[in-house]
């Protein structure tokens, strides 16, 4: 008894850690689960036995946790005192081996690992290992340097050929692996001059009248802001206004919190005030790149994400709170294990009710089966809602990871062609040009020339906290989902991943993207706004007349 009650505090020493569990999907290779190998491979050489590769590891359980969190602590004196407790022998303590110990969505760890390692975490944690993948490099792309083969038949057809070589190289292991796949943030650029806005609580960025007070819940748009004037009305023609809520309805987010997981966020932007003045609703969470506290953002992306979802004046969600988790560097580059550390983070931090923005995925062929697990736990373990980028590569998103995941809202982008010119009624909306489609695809948003917060100085001449710019893409077509899906938690906080995801299909608007424009198996289903009324559910059971 003694025994097993320095056993279990050892464990709340090390593990601090919550529950989860991985789902299916393809590894790169097994440890001892499913159907064997022919035969055994040979011991490695001694060159090949010292040579790194950059891992992530996945557990079977939590229970190895507390063990491996022991294992790589740099403490020799702590390790001797505390191994015995856990049977381990004194050539367990390996300390360096994890850059990342992941402890919520999965188990397991991240970092450069050879040959002899990996024998030795087999031998003194035996049973242990579930699978373990290369680490991939993650970066922010412009659009244009997106895979995009021509014309669209080539597209498509090259996406199925890469997937399932994808798919048979992660299941071979690393032997022979191609040039490490890319994680791309879904969105298209054009720097700009750096627009100055006026401050938000007189005309703000609209171009119109002053916008109304919170209370009244209506803000007078100028052209540049077609998407929220697009998102609270069922049909063309655009009337200039943006409504988010009526007389018996909130509907501006207020007490949730969107964790925007990309380049960081420039917190001090105006469109992050509150109402009446105050602290910025917009936080810093963890920076992933830099190992520290500070997510300022040198990049830009998340910034304009960030602000499309909750910003005073160009957002969805008017007092819904951010917080940034960065793990893209200045060039826009960064790793999946940073990725998922900070989907880990989220799970254990996060302020309910949350939502997770994913404005990024792997390119297309290319697969990666912690980054699905880590988001599917996300939401089916945590509860939490994770909207993801349908990718910009004019294919199936079933063929990039993790829109592809089940569990989470993947998100493409719409257009309407005349929207800066005088829309017509009835006027059908149209497809981003490059925008994924396919199954995976829950609805569309739109995506195309986005106006919002400018955070970096790759994207407007001047940065500051009045700058904004214009960027189109599936990347910008999530933040308006995330914000519709803040909106729906403010009014219900209890609310599963799969009741936000209900009323927001639920409520969507059906049939307005064109037929000519819709690709083939994609639901004809567009955002709508005015989630919380049920009125707005009552009219999405078909197209309006």
């Amino acid at each position: 008894m003694r025994h097993a009650c320095v056993f279990l505090l050892a464990c709340c020493m090390l593990a601090g850690c919550a529950t989860g569990a991985p789902s299916s999907g393809w590894g790169t290779e097994w440890f001892g689960f499913g159907t064997p190998p022919p035969s055994p491979s040979p011991a490695p050489a001694p060159s090949e036995a010292n040579a790194t590769t950059d891992l992530i590891v996945v557990f079977e359980d939590i229970f190895y946790i507390p063990k491996l969190n022991l294992m790589c602590g740099a403490s020799p004196l702590r390790f001797k005192m505390l191994a015995p407790v856990f049977g381990l022998s004194t050539e367990c303590h390996m300390p360096g081996l994890c850059q990342h110990v992941f402890s919520n969505t999965i188990f397991g760890f991240s970092g450069k690992v050879t040959e002899a390692e990996l024998q030795k975490l087999q031998t003194c944690l035996p049973g242990a290992l579930y699978y373990k993948e290369e680490n991939q490099i993650v970066h922010k792309a412009e659009d244009d340097a997106f895979w995009r083969p021509r014309p669209l038949e080539e597209r498509r057809e090259q996406a199925g050929r890469g997937a399932l070589g994808g798919r048979r190289r992660m299941q071979q292991g690393l032997g022979g692996a191609s040039p490490l796949p890319t994680l791309h943030s879904f969105e298209e650029s054009v720097k700009t001059d750096g627009t100055e806005g006026a401050p938000v609580d007189a005309a703000g960025v609209t171009g119109g009248p002053a916008m109304a007070a919170p209370g009244e819940k209506t803000e007078v748009l100028g052209t540049k802001m077609w998407n929220l004037d697009r998102l609270d009305q069922r049909d063309p023609p655009l009337d200039g206004k943006y409504r988010y809520g009526t007389a018996g309805t909130t509907g501006t987010g207020n007490g949730t919190t969107i964790y925007v997981v990309d380049s960081g966020i420039k917190k001090d932007h105006q469109e992050f005030a509150r109402w009446g003045g105050g602290a910025s609703r917009a936080a810093y969470g963890y920076d992933f790149v830099d190992n520290d506290d500070n997510c300022d953002d040198c990049d830009g992306h998340g910034t304009h994400v960030a602000a499309t979802a909750i910003g005073l004046t160009v957002g969805v969600a008017k007092a819904a709170s951010v917080v940034s988790v960065r793990i893209l560097d200045c060039e826009g580059s960064g790793t999946i294990s940073n990725t998922v550390a900070a989907l880990d983070w989220v799970a254990a931090n996060h302020a309910a009710p949350a939502v997770v923005t994913l404005s990024l995925g792997i390119q297309v062929g290319s697969w990666s089966r912690v980054l699905e697990d880590a988001v599917a736990a996300l939401v089916n373990t945590h509860g939490i809602t994770v909207v993801v980028a349908a990718g910009n590569s004019g294919v199936d998103a079933c063929y990039v990871a993790p829109a592809n995941v089940p569990a989470a809202l993947t998100v493409a982008a719409s257009d309407l062609a005349t929207k800066y010119n005088g829309s017509g009624a009835g006027e059908p909306d149209g497809v981003y040009k490059w925008s994924n489609s396919g199954p995976c695809i829950k609805l569309f948003a739109p995506g195309v020339n986005i106006y919002s917060a400018c955070g970096g100085s790759s994207r407007c001449a001047v940065v500051d906290d009045a700058a904004y710019t214009y960027a189109s893409g599936t990347s910008m077509a999530v933040p308006h989902v995330a914000g519709v899906a803040a909106v729906y938690l403010e009014s219900y906080p209890q609310s599963t991943p799969a009741d936000v995801s209900s009323a927001i299909l639920g409520a969507a608007s059906q049939g307005k993207i064109g037929a000519d424009a819709l690709p083939a198996s994609t639901a004809n289903l567009l955002l709508y706004s005015r989630v919380i009324s049920d009125a707005a559910v009552q009219a999405a059971s078909g197209p309006s007349g």
